[in-house]
């Protein structure tokens, strides 16, 4: 029996290797070398931003020891009584001017209209606008030189003073139907609708248009004077402002004795502000001479010239280190415990006395808004003021400051100040809550909208809409970033403000907007971009729902929203979960996008808004390392912060991709 013949194409494989290596295992090499060069990259990544990240505790651990020796701890609890203080006064400032512009609202928004009408016009008739100027400088020129040639003896002799005249005709006549045109031009831009969609914050009348609209045409460029009907309102307001101000002189009595309360201790502060900062320049500037002499020291040793090394030991003898005295330059500290004490169970008692004196309520919203976060931040600072007196008296500059507390400092600090003549503070949770809430305000929009889509188009839409919807949402991703944030900031930011104007919507929280970049401009954008994620995992999971599910279902006579509801949706459930969790990992690490429509504001939100937090302008953890990190120093404690920032993001984002890879291997297990 003869023997198969040897298929011919594999003798033709088998014949052609490299190294000993046939075409397959040349394949399996190369992307089995590929992956492990990947792998080895991703480590070496993440190698070097831990060791860049956790540099920082050292230094920053440091920073803090210099921060309580030099004094400035000590002159920051002082700082935060007279900031609680200020912040109390702001309130109770607010309440009293709310109640005074209250007093002429209509006016103050007549004003308000008939300036952004006023520019409107200017825009639409700049053209004639500037011929009207033109021919005025002309005729004023003219005259003036008529007028001085008429005062010289000579004059008729260098000058024709009847051919200026007769110009000087001329040009009155053409300024006059300059004039008229100008006022026609601006009669016919007044008829656009438009026009009638201002900004103010009332709603005017078709009487109170018209009469801003008469003001302006018949005001001309070179008017000196606003018109007659202007000028009007602005005595109206004066008017009304002064009476407004007779009636809350109590109030505002009150107000300044409160700020008057706290100016002993801003006296205070002053010179022992200036004592501390004096006093780490000192301390600084000694240890950059101790750190050049060890440098030079280093050098010498290393040094292989023998004239070199001379020259390097010569230069660090000639370094004279400094020893800074901290226990004399802290001793004007100890010496002011007593003096703090007074002035404060002064201001105390004084605070107390004018609390119980301020008005219970105002007449505004605003008013009466601001004095109830008065009477709620004046029993806080009351209790600040007793508390820091202990405080100053446990104080001590030479305790060492332990390590852990400066690494939870990091952590739990609401302060990032950097590049500060005073002291830099690296505090995450500013940036850490404003990218949380966007990232909430992302996603509450996001998933019903993109899930819901996903349902839709597998389950219900026909195939012409398959082939409509999914090409246009997954057309979104191709969208970039910064083109997403321009739109933030030239239309949605600003629709959204104009939006919260409306009176019949004051009643939402956080209406009226005063910022057009805030958390709720950011959200709604990082929810556009997540939405092509999620829509596209959720249909894949619901896809994976086996059909055999959906025909039983509809064969025991289930309706087709019953299959969905109670089949395929907690059939597909795990993956639509992991679908959100991979979109919020996209909405957290966006970078682009917050930068531009956040706000930009690094502090904590203020969560007594409520809701109303989210119109609130934020910084976030992208933000700030894009923001920051081309301007820092390699190799500072700055820079090493952005990379700590760039860690503990890279952590929660692995740790998002982790959570939503488990739960689509538990579901893929499941079936």
């Amino acid at each position: 029996m003869n023997a198969p013949e040897p298929n011919p194409f594999t003798k033709k494989r088998d014949r052609i290797q490299i190294l000993g290596l046939n075409r397959e295992s040349m394949l399996k090499y190369f992307f089995g070398g590929n992956a492990s060069l990947a792998i080895v990259v991703l480590s070496l990544i993440c190698i070097f931003l831990a060791k860049e990240a956790l540099q920082f505790f050292p230094s920053h651990h440091r920073g803090l020891q210099l921060y309580r020796l030099s004094g400035q701890e000590f002159v920051d609890y002082l700082e935060d009584e007279s900031r609680q203080h200020k912040k109390a006064a702001g309130y109770l400032a607010r309440a009293y001017y709310g109640e005074i512009n209250a007093s002429s609202k209509r006016e103050q928004g007549l004003l308000v209209a008939y300036e952004e009408l006023s520019e409107r016009l200017e825009r639409e008739t700049s053209k004639e606008a500037l011929l009207f100027n033109t021919t005025f400088e002309n005729l004023l020129d003219l005259q003036f030189e008529i007028e001085d040639s008429e005062s010289e003896e000579d004059g008729a002799e260098s000058f024709d003073i009847e051919a200026a005249k007769a110009e000087v005709t001329a040009l009155t006549t053409r300024l006059e139907e300059r004039r008229r045109t100008l006022r026609e031009r601006k009669t016919d831009a007044l008829k656009d609708p438009g026009m009638r969609e201002l900004d103010s914050p009332i709603s005017l009348s078709e009487t109170e248009f018209q009469n801003i609209a008469e003001a302006i045409i018949t005001t001309d460029p070179d008017a000196e004077d606003d018109a007659p009907h202007i000028q009007e309102l602005n005595r109206t307001i004066d008017d009304k402002k002064a009476a407004a101000e007779a009636e809350y002189q109590d109030l505002f009595t009150q107000l300044e004795a409160f700020r008057a309360a706290g100016r002993p201790l801003d006296e205070l502060i002053g010179p022992l502000r200036d004592h501390a900062r004096t006093t780490k320049e000192r301390a600084v500037a000694a240890e950059t001479l101790r750190k050049g002499k060890e440098a030079l020291l280093a050098g010498a040793e290393n040094a292989r010239d023998p004239e070199r090394r001379a020259e390097f030991l010569a230069d660090a003898e000639a370094i004279e280190l400094e020893e800074v005295p901290y226990d004399e330059l802290n001793q004007i500290f100890y010496d002011n415990i007593d003096a703090h004490h007074a002035v404060t169970s002064q201001m105390m008692r004084d605070l107390e006395q004018l609390g119980s004196q301020v008005v219970a309520s105002g007449q505004t919203t605003i008013a009466q808004t601001n004095l109830s976060r008065f009477r709620e931040e004046l029993p806080e600072l009351l209790t600040m003021l007793g508390e820091t007196n202990d405080k100053l008296k446990a104080w001590r500059h030479d305790t060492p400051f332990p390590f852990l507390p400066s690494v939870l400092a990091f952590f739990t600090g609401k302060d990032w100040v950097t590049n500060s003549s005073w002291h830099d503070f690296y505090g995450f949770l500013p940036l850490f809550t404003g990218s949380i809430l966007i990232s909430l305000i992302a996603l509450i929009v996001t998933v019903p909208f993109s899930v819901g889509a996903a349902i839709y188009v597998n389950q219900i839409a026909g195939w012409r809409e398959q082939n409509l919807i999914k090409p246009v949402v997954e057309f979104i991703q191709a969208i970039p970033s910064i083109v997403l944030g321009f739109f933030g900031i030239a239309v949605l930011g600003t629709t959204l403000r104009e939006v919260s104007q409306l009176e019949w919507l004051a009643w939402v929280p956080g209406f009226p907007m005063q910022e057009r970049l805030n958390v709720l401009n950011a959200g709604l954008l990082l929810a556009f971009m997540a939405i092509p994620t999620v829509f596209t995992l959720a249909e894949d999971a619901l896809n994976n729902v086996p059909r055999s599910f959906t025909e039983g279902s509809l064969a025991l006579g289930a309706t087709k929203v019953q299959t969905i509801l109670r089949i395929v949706v907690p059939g597909a459930l795990s993956g639509i979960i992991a679908a959100i969790l991979l979109g919020f990992g996209r909405i957290i690490g966006e970078t682009m996008v917050v930068l531009l429509v956040a706000g930009g504001s690094i502090s904590l939100p203020d969560f007594s808004e409520g809701i109303g937090v989210i119109t609130q302008p934020v910084h976030t953890m992208t933000g700030i390392i894009a923001q920051e990190t081309g301007e820092v120093d390699q190799g500072s404690i700055h820079y090493r912060a952005l990379f700590l920032l760039g860690m503990v993001l890279f952590s929660i984002s692995l740790l998002i991709n982790y959570s939503a890879q488990k739960i689509v291997f538990k579901y893929q297990l499941a079936r």
